[in-house]
């Protein structure tokens, strides 16, 4: 057999070019680009990034010189990003390649056409700006833009494997056999027709376990798609303690010529969502108990390098948990790969996407649907596209056990909710039809009836309490978040939900802290930005895997720094970093809590913190706590580092990270990232928005047909009626975050005289009384004055016999 296999993926994330700002004319050669600065991939527009709720939103544009040799020409060349927000423009020598809208999927440009041997330009014009025809128009995350994802040079015969071509089913699997379907899609970019034969070997652990081979033709500048299938006796199923994994690799012959080689790897496992009976995994009742999980680093945003994605997942698995949630968009390829490798559930979830606040046209707060009936169908187009683009790169991972169509799609205006729910149903219907083998569940379903519309309901917030025992497979996506801290943090809240028969599982809101338009609302996670647990953290690993929590750190007699990394070798490829912690210790050695501005820096070498050669520890930047601090380090630079750590008083400390690579540092001169020239946050409002429609509400009791939950609901009429009139009954609305708020409005359904009394909290624990009702005075609605104050959490208390509420309103 002869071998022209020439398929290659080239990492291209080194010597790039960035400059906030649009320069159309930077596609040109002859574009001067000096003055821009020096970057790797993965990149954000934002860094350094620690955790604002303002940032960069505009253009920014990228240049890097992409060698191509000769010898390529004659096969297929293309471009492949694995991530780029959000709205793309792909320019190669000049020439536009191709465009992407859609900044959490991976995406491919063909250059074929417009490369040549040698040097050539990649220019890259890449924009975030607020666009209400694309998914996301809401969310309380950040959206900086930037090429924050690996980018491949993909290089292959005309004849091959489409860009994620195979797909593996295993759905008809028992412990004693398993039956293989694959598919697989072959494409000819030729101009005449060939006769193709398509060889699918199957591996585990090095050998054979299923060889298939078919032949087809396919005819000139067409794909076609092959279906095989066989079985394999006593397989080796994957499971979160067990994470067995198989290798599918498949080639391409054209004759006795082979012309593509493919790797797909995948796990054989079957699992099952009921209604009356939770989660089965491989035949057996599963309990899932994992966490939602956001994608970004500190000082790095969304620019997270392989091994921190590593990191991520292996501190979820670490804590006892089994699942993760991708919320609330769809995250690197890796890092379903590190959830099929480590054993962890996953729930990879599409990015259409609400939240609570004002619902004006201009910004991540507006209507998760469009309210302008010109952007609707384009909109949708997005969300259906994002979808496939999610299942297609995904499809192979055996850890994705649910593909999640939005989060908390009810925070629509009401004039548009019933458009958004047939969106809903839509992208279901896409769903079962790209990925039959999987549910379709609705993320964040707690309102508006969404929960009836795909195949898993997925509750937040109150949404647990709401629905009990609903009738369908159900699931609690969100769960917790009572406290905006940083380390150590509190465990008064610390508890999981409750667990039911009837449910599939449940996630606690959240693993980690993450950036937010809105300022507190990302500080719940169990793990600080920096990657450092909380106390909270603690509390699962012990409750879940019996590892006793750690003794508090004290305060002590600082003697030396101690700097410590997880690697003392990286990568230069932007796939690796170093995770370095410093500590204050005593004589002994040991950790103690003191606090002092310590500096990091990087005296010779490549390498960068997310600030540049320099970083500082100090609790005023919130990013050093208990005697400890955290900070992630790449290189794009091959050689030796040296990093020194200083604090006044104590002797300087050294460490070495060697980095390995082709390109060699030598001292290089470049021009660093500065901070981005402009930031932007929430509009300011002149009006008063009711912040509190669609928030969780509690209550000590509620009549079946008089839900808490309808005092928040903008559709409902029905008041909140406790079960019983008697005294102590309260009801409470969740806002979700502390946040300023100016005044309340309460309605009660009737005329009322009893006595009560209204408290605010930031942690559910600690509540301060800011009205008391005067001795039976008679009251049918209430206006409270808050004066901006920061809460979360408002609470209306009746200390003898209880009146029923219509309606509570919170007003920014």
């Amino acid at each position: 057999m002869k071998n022209r296999a020439g398929r290659q993926k080239l990492l291209q994330n080194n010597n790039w070019k960035f400059m906030h700002g649009d320069y159309k004319d930077a596609k040109d050669f002859q574009y001067d680009d000096s003055k821009w600065y020096d970057i790797g991939i993965p990149h954000s527009f934002g860094i350094p990034y620690f955790q604002e709720n303002e940032f960069y939103v505009g253009y920014g544009c990228y240049r890097k010189i992409l060698y191509i040799d000769e010898s390529w020409l004659s096969k297929k060349l293309s471009l492949e990003f694995q991530g780029a927000f959000q709205d793309a423009e792909v320019y190669l020598n000049g020439q536009l390649a191709g465009v992407h809208k859609g900044g959490y999927t991976a995406f491919e440009i063909d250059i074929t056409l417009y490369a040549m041997a040698g040097d050539n330009l990649l220019f890259v014009r890449l924009n975030n700006n607020w666009n209400p025809r694309l998914a996301p128009r809401a969310g309380e995350h950040v959206f900086n833009g930037g090429i924050y994802r690996d980018v491949s040079l993909l290089i292959t015969e005309p004849v091959h494997i489409s860009w994620y071509g195979t797909f593996v089913n295993t759905s008809a699997v028992s412990k004693e056999e398993a039956v293989v379907d694959i598919t697989t899609e072959v494409l000819n970019e030729t101009d005449s027709a060939v006769t193709c034969r398509l060889v699918s070997v199957v591996e585990y652990k090095g050998e054979a376990v299923i060889r298939i081979s078919d032949t087809g033709i396919l005819n000139s500048k067409s794909q076609m798609v092959f279906h095989q299938s066989d079985k394999i006796r006593d397989p080796k199923l994957w499971h979160p303690d067990t994470p067995e994994l198989y290798v599918l690799k498949s080639f391409v012959y054209l004759g006795d010529e082979l012309y593509d080689e493919y790797k797909t790897s995948f796990g054989i496992r079957w699992f099952l969502f009921t209604s009356d009976k939770g989660f089965f995994l491989n035949g057996e009742h599963y309990d899932i108990n994992g966490a939602n999980v956001h994608q970004d680093h500190a000082g790095w945003s969304d620019a997270v390098t392989h091994s921190g994605i590593r990191r991520d997942v292996k501190m979820v698995k670490d804590c006892g948990m089994n699942f993760i949630r991708g919320s609330h968009y769809p995250h690197h390829t890796v890092f379903a790969e590190e959830c099929d490798k480590q054993g962890v559930l996953f729930w990879s979830e599409n990015c259409f996407w609400g939240t609570g606040g004002p619902k004006e046209e201009g910004y991540w707060t507006s209507s998760a649907y469009p309210i302008k009936e010109e952007d609707q169908l384009e909109f949708e187009e997005s969300c259906i596209r994002m979808l496939k683009e999610m299942i297609r790169t995904n499809r192979n991972h055996p850890s994705i056990i649910v593909w999640s169509m939005c989060n908390e799609p009810f925070f629509t205006t009401a004039e548009v909710m019933d458009k958004a729910k047939k969106l809903v149903k839509r992208l279901v219907k896409v769903s079962h039809e790209v990925d039959p083998t999987r549910p379709a569940a609705v993320g964040g379903a707690q309102r508006g009836g969404f929960d009836t519309l795909g195949d898993i309901a997925g509750y937040n917030g109150d949404g647990a309490v709401i629905f009990h025992n609903p009738g369908f497979p159900n699931f609690v996506s969100e769960y917790g978040s009572y406290e905006e801290s940083t380390r150590p943090g509190s465990i008064t809240h610390a508890g999981m939900e409750m667990e039911y028969q009837w449910r599939s599982g449940k996630a606690l809101w959240c693993a980690f802290h993450h950036g937010s338009i809105l300022w507190n609302m990302g500080y719940l996670g169990m793990i600080d930005y920096y990657r450092l647990p909380l106390n909270l953290w603690y509390w699962f690993r012990e409750t879940l895997l019996g590892i006793k929590q750690p003794e508090p750190v004290k305060e002590g007699i600082a003697h030396a720094l101690r700097v410590t990394a997880d690697r003392t070798c990286i990568g230069t490829d932007g796939t690796e970093d170093a995770f370095i912690m410093v500590e204050i210790i005593d004589q002994a050695g040991n950790r103690i809590a003191n606090t002092m501005e310590i500096v990091l820096e990087v005296v010779s070498g490549g390498a960068v913190f997310p600030t540049g050669k320099r970083f500082v520890f100090s609790p005023g930047k919130r990013n050093f706590y208990e005697g400890l601090g955290a900070i992630e380090l790449r290189s794009y630079y091959a050689g030796e580092n040296r990093i020194t750590a200083v604090a006044e008083g104590l002797a300087a400390v050294e460490l070495i990270i060697s980095a390995a690579g082709e390109e060699l540092w030598e001292n290089q001169r470049l021009t660093e990232l500065l901070p981005p020239p402009s930031v932007k946050g929430m509009p300011k409002h002149d009006k008063s928005f009711n912040i509190g429609v669609s928030r969780p509400v509690f209550a000590s009791s509620e009549q079946p047909d008089y839900a808490a939950r309808n005092v928040t609901d903008q559709s409902s009429t029905r008041p909140w009626r406790a079960t019983e009139k008697k005294q102590g009954e309260w009801i409470m609305v969740d806002l979700e975050g502390s946040k300023p708020v100016n005044r309340g409005e309460i309605f009660f359904e009737e005329v009322n005289s009893n006595p009560f009394e209204i408290s605010i909290s930031s942690n559910g624990v600690d509540f301060k009384v800011i009205a008391v009702s005067k001795d039976r005075a008679v009251n049918s609605f209430l206006d409270i004055s808050l004066g901006g104050k920061s809460l979360r959490y408002f609470r209306v208390q009746f200390p003898e016999e209880s009146a029923a509420i219509i309606k509570i309103k919170l007003f920014s």
